[in-house]
């Protein structure tokens, strides 16, 4: 299904699971291709059990079911040099 952002590249953050997962499979039935990142790992101070990489391959399945594409990284949003290269317009242009 084509909607408000198709043809749009949608940076989701937390993508493995809850929220973000639904962020982005919603972002891709409305037409958008999706660049996925999530830590994957358990962090200090965090109350929630920590995402698994499995987590993300299966919110990739779901986007790619949908036929859109999606690109996934297991990166720390708290660390900009490795976030960076994600959330720039070269990243977008490869989603696949």
């Amino acid at each position: 299904m084509a909607g408000r952002v198709a043809g749009k590249v949608a940076f989701i953050t937390g993508a493995a699971r809850r929220e973000g997962r639904s962020h982005a499979v919603r972002l891709a039935q409305e037409g958008a291709d999706i660049i996925a990142v999530d830590i994957c790992k358990p962090f200090a101070d965090s109350p929630a059990p920590p995402a698994t990489p499995e987590d993300l391959a299966e919110t990739a399945n779901l986007v790619k079911a949908l036929d859109r594409r999606i690109v996934t990284a297991e990166v720390d949003v708290r660390d900009y040099d490795a976030l960076k290269p994600w959330s720039t317009a070269e990243s977008s242009n490869s989603a696949g």
